[in-house]
C-alpha cells in the first residue's frame, strides 16, 4: 500500500500534471482578462475550470482504471515517454485548439514509421521492439480518450461559453464564443515486471503498476450556432472516433500490419471533423451581431435577475418597463423607472416575442445581469 501511495505521489509531480494545473489557473485568468477587455466586467468569476479539472480527473481515474483491469493495457514504456512530450505541447496550445488525441496518435505512429524506413534509434522515446498486440492496445487507448472527450462535452451550460467581440465586415460588431475544458488524469496501467516499469508493486497481480498522466480536452469556437447544439455535434464526433478506434483495434489484432494505416485514417477523420465543425458553424442560421432593432443580449451573468428570467444569448430586448429601447443606455434608463422590478419584451432568433419579468436589486438596477454590446 505504501508503494501505491508513493506512486500516486510521483504522479502529482509529473510535468504533464503540473502543467495542467498551471494551464487551468492560467485559463481562468485569461478568460477574466478577455471579458474585462471586451465588457469591462468579469461575466462569471466562478473558477469552474479548476472544478472541472479535478472532478473530471477523478472520474476518469476510476473508469480508466476499470478499463485497464478489463483490457490489461500493455504498451512499451518508451511510447508513454513520447506521449508525455507531445501531450505537453498539446496542453500548451489548449487555449487555441484541442490536440489531445493527436498526441496519442503521433506517439503511437512514430515507431511504426521508423520501422517502415528501417531507421534504427536507441533512446528513451522509441522502443526497439513492439508487442504483437501493439495496435490493439493503442486503439483501445484512443477509444478510451475519445469516450472521455465525449463526456466532457456534456458540460454544456451556456454561461461557460466566453464571448469576445470582433469587428464585422459591414461595420457592425459581432460576438464569437469560446468554450474549452480539459483535465489531466492518472491512468493505472499494469505493466510486465521489467526494470523500466518498476514505479510501483502490486504483488497480487504479479506485475508492476505504472500510473501515467493522460490529457483529455475539448475546444469549441462558435459564431452562429447555439452553444448546446455545437457541443452536441462535437460529442457525436468524439463518439465516432471512439467507435472507429474500436473497429480498427479489432482489425489490427488480426492484421497487425494495418496499424499504421488505421492511425493515419483516424488522423484524417480528425482533420475532416475539424473542417466540418467550422462548416456547420458558418452554415448555421444565427448570427450574434449588433442590431439597431433593439438591444442584443451577448451574455448573462449566472445567479442574477436576468438568469432567473430564462433569457438566452442572442435575444433582442425590444422594450423595458414599457419603453422601447435601442441602446444599452436607453435600457438602463428604462430600468430605473421601476427600481424593484423589471419587465422586458424580448424577441428570439425565431422571431417569437416573449415577456420576461423579475424582481431586481432595488439599490443597483444596473446589476440585472445582462451583458451587452457596450
Amino acid at each position: 500500500m505504501l508503494q501505491v501511495i508513493q506512486t500516486l505521489g510521483l504522479f502529482l509531480i509529473q510535468p504533464l500534471f503540473l502543467l495542467g494545473l498551471f494551464m487551468t489557473v492560467g485559463s481562468y485568468f485569461l478568460r477574466l482578462k478577455n471579458e474585462r477587455q471586451n465588457f469591462r466586467i468579469a461575466i462569471d468569476r466562478d473558477f469552474y475550470e479548476g472544478r472541472h479539472f479535478i472532478k473530471q480527473g477523478l472520474l476518469f481515474l476510476v473508469f480508466g482504471s476499470i478499463a485497464t483491469l478489463i483490457f490489461h493495457y500493455t504498451l512499451p514504456l518508451e511510447i508513454f515517454y513520447l506521449y508525455q512530450a507531445l501531450a505537453l505541447v498539446a496542453l500548451l496550445l489548449i487555449n487555441f485548439c484541442d490536440l489531445s488525441l493527436w498526441a496519442l496518435l503521433l506517439s503511437g505512429a512514430t515507431p511504426l514509421v521508423l520501422q517502415i524506413f528501417a531507421i534504427k534509434t536507441t533512446n528513451m522515446f522509441i522502443p526497439t521492439t513492439l508487442p504483437t498486440n501493439y495496435g490493439l492496445m493503442l486503439f483501445l487507448l484512443v477509444a478510451l480518450l475519445a469516450l472521455f472527450q465525449a463526456h466532457l462535452t456534456r458540460l454544456d451550460r451556456a454561461e461557460w461559453f466566453s464571448p469576445k467581440i470582433s469587428q464585422g465586415k459591414r461595420g457592425r460588431r459581432i460576438v464569437g464564443y469560446f468554450w474549452r475544458t480539459f483535465t489531466v488524469f492518472p491512468l493505472v496501467l499494469f505493466m510486465p515486471q521489467t526494470p523500466w516499469s518498476a514505479l510501483g508493486d502490486l504483488n497480487s497481480y504479479g506485475t508492476k503498476i505504472l500510473i501515467v498522466p493522460f490529457l483529455v480536452g475539448a475546444v469549441c469556437h462558435i459564431y452562429k450556432q447555439v452553444p448546446a447544439a455545437a457541443l452536441k455535434f462535437r460529442r457525436g464526433q468524439s463518439l465516432v472516433i471512439a467507435g472507429l478506434a474500436l473497429l480498427l483495434g479489432g482489425l489490427s489484432y488480426f492484421l497487425p500490419e494495418t496499424t499504421l494505416f488505421g492511425l493515419a485514417l483516424l488522423g484524417g477523420v480528425l482533420l475532416w471533423q475539424a473542417f466540418k465543425r467550422r462548416q456547420v458553424d458558418r452554415q448555421a442560421k444565427r448570427w450574434y451581431v449588433e442590431t439597431s432593432e433593439g438591444v442584443r443580449i451577448v451574455a448573462i451573468k449566472p445567479e442574477t435577475p436576468a438568469a432567473k428570467m430564462k433569457l438566452e444569448i442572442g435575444d433582442i430586448i425590444l422594450e423595458c418597463n414599457g419603453s422601447k429601447v435601442a441602446t444599452s443606455d436607453e435600457l438602463y434608463k428604462a430600468l430605473q423607472k421601476d427600481p424593484a422590478y423589471c419587465r422586458l419584451k424580448v424577441k428570439n432568433f425565431e422571431g417569437e416575442l416573449k415577456l420576461a419579468e423579475s424582481a431586481i436589486y432595488s439599490d443597483s438596477p444596473h446589476e440585472i445581469g445582462l451583458v451587452l454590446f457596450g
